[in-house]
């Protein structure tokens, strides 16, 4: 059979369908005889075709979850003219995943998360409705992970867990667990369980045909290997980046040249070539050049620092209070026990040389 043809085939068996398939079914058998692309790639037309409720709702899932951003918006209108009420409430859950995913702003703030949130807590969802109620409990996860209020993250998961298996739906059953994947990542990866986190991340990496997804659990890995292997770290860094620029996804590249790139290479001292528009990070690269001085005239510029930059400028200076309050405030603030490691670090080297100086 002619490859195009065949293609053809499964969107107009689908069009011209007397009672339509379930997208689960049409799924299963894509991937089946395409490959995981060209299969994506019919799947979000299928998605588009679909008039059962129970497709239409399934299908802004599996759009939310390829990245499909403009095709969802058109099934957020869709499902609000359908007739049935359902349909509209799940229309307007996704309104508001789709309003923070497109989000501009490079650091989500609260009060845009608050907004979210308390928009998703006016949607009555009734106690058997748990694909809604995942969904929800997801949006907090990604809010608190915007705010960076890991420890929040961990009772959420739990959560979405519990209802998972009472997902009917076989596909959006799996959707939805690809993303308590991604979330469980980033749980473990703050907890400092770096084994547990990239299990994780490979699957996704391996599942997912998603390739702004790619970006961002690659951008993750990048950073989960900071301690272990900057090969390893600059190898998912380079990944991303290579994506990115492919998609010309302009806030991606933005965020992996200006931050992750140069954060890593001043970690390992590797910075020749490498530079920033960020103030810090500067900061950061002339400390990993020895240039204590010039390191800590930009810091001190800085106001409210962050407890990445009070690290900075507590190592330009050889400041053990400040390297123990970023310890604290990644700890206490942030429940981020694999950044706290860098402050923890600094004031082991210090006592370290006050030791030997003795």
């Amino acid at each position: 059979m002619d490859f195009n043809h065949e293609k053809k085939t499964w969107v107009e068996t689908f069009k011209n369908s007397i009672v339509e398939p379930a997208l689960s079914t049409i799924c299963i058998q894509l991937h089946a005889s395409e490959t995981m692309e060209e299969a994506t790639r019919q799947m979000k037309e299928i998605c588009l075709l679909s008039k059962d409720d129970n497709n239409k709702r399934v299908a802004m899932e599996f759009l939310y979850a390829n990245g499909c951003l403009s095709e969802l918006a058109e099934m957020i209108e869709y499902n609000n003219q359908s007739d049935n009420p359902v349909n509209h409430k799940w229309a307007s859950v996704y309104s508001i995943l789709l309003k923070r995913r497109t989000n501009e702003n490079i650091t989500k703030n609260a009060r845009s998360s608050m907004q979210y949130l308390e928009a998703i807590e006016k949607i009555n969802m009734e106690e058997e409705e748990h694909a809604l109620w995942i969904l929800k409990h997801l949006l907090y996860v990604y809010c608190y992970f915007d705010n960076h209020q890991y420890g929040k993250i961990g009772d959420y998961n739990d959560s979405i867990r519990r209802r998972m298996s009472l997902v009917k739906d076989p596909l959006l059953q799996e959707l939805l667990d690809g993303r308590l994947a991604e979330s469980l990542m980033v749980y473990h990866w703050k907890r400092n369980e770096m084994l547990i986190s990239r299990k994780y991340g490979y699957h996704l990496l391996q599942s997912t045909c998603n390739w702004r997804k790619k970006i961002d659990i690659h951008n993750m890995m990048a950073q989960g290997y900071l301690y272990d292997s900057y090969d390893q770290a600059m190898y998912h860094v380079n990944e991303a980046l290579r994506i990115a620029e492919s998609l010309e996804y302009d806030r991606a590249i933005y965020g992996l040249s200006n931050y992750t790139k140069p954060f890593i290479s001043a970690y390992y001292r590797e910075v020749e070539g490498i530079e920033t528009e960020d103030q810090a990070e500067k900061a950061h690269l002339l400390l990993a050049q020895g240039k204590r001085t010039e390191a800590i005239e930009i810091l001190e510029k800085l106001e409210n620092l962050t407890p990445f930059q009070q690290y900075y400028l507590g190592k330009a200076r050889n400041d053990r209070s400040l390297l123990f309050e970023s310890y604290q405030r990644f700890v206490n603030e942030r429940n981020d026990y694999f950044y706290a490691r860098l402050p923890h670090e600094a004031l082991e080297k210090l006592e370290g040389e006050e030791w030997i100086n003795e």
